[in-house]
């Protein structure tokens, strides 16, 4: 019973950092805040038009946790001013490519940030940032992580991944444009 609880406490503590996400509108003027609600610092003013990334529809407070698109910071507007839009998929494919086996037991990734914007990476609840060409390379435990990729004028990558104990992988960010 111990166990079951446990499985439902983790699977409920990852449903929360990263439920379904969605693209959504700003419909007014509104100040990004640095937490749910009126009383945190403000970060930044979004204007009415503006593109977010909404990272889960689970709100605090009546606040979502939101990504400027415009500018990749991270915040939270009060939900009455987004209009929600597309739900956003999850990338089934994944991100990090398998290189081979290695000798140590954490599995290690070699990140290469190929792009002219900073990159912000998160993975489970650990946030890493790059600068344009920078190179990182992350030693992690082995396990499921759930990944989220995101820099400015860029609609972010969500997706999870099993990093396997004993390999190195390598992950190159790059940037796909399409025309709508």
């Amino acid at each position: 019973m111990k166990k079951l609880s446990l499985i439902i406490f983790l699977s409920l503590k990852i449903l929360t950092c990263f439920g379904q996400s969605y693209l959504g509108t700003i419909i007014k003027d509104v100040n990004l805040r640095k937490g749910p609600n009126t009383n945190y610092e403000i970060l930044s003013s979004i204007k009415a038009g503006s593109q977010v990334f909404i990272i889960s529809l689970t709100d605090q407070n009546e606040f979502y946790n939101i990504i400027d698109i415009e500018t990749n910071q991270e915040g939270f507007i009060k939900k009455t001013f987004i209009k929600i839009g597309k739900k956003i998929k999850e990338n089934e494919t994944g991100i990090f490519t398998p290189n081979g086996n290695i000798s140590t037991y954490n599995p290690k990734i070699d990140i290469y940030n190929d792009t002219d914007k900073s990159l912000t990476l998160k993975l489970n609840e650990e946030v890493y940032h790059f600068e344009p060409q920078e190179r990182k390379n992350l030693e992690l435990q082995p396990g499921r992580y759930l990944y989220r990729a995101s820099a400015p004028k860029v609609i972010p990558d969500i997706g999870a991944e099993e990093m396997k104990s004993n390999m190195s992988y390598t992950w190159k960010f790059y940037i796909i444009k399409r025309y709508r």
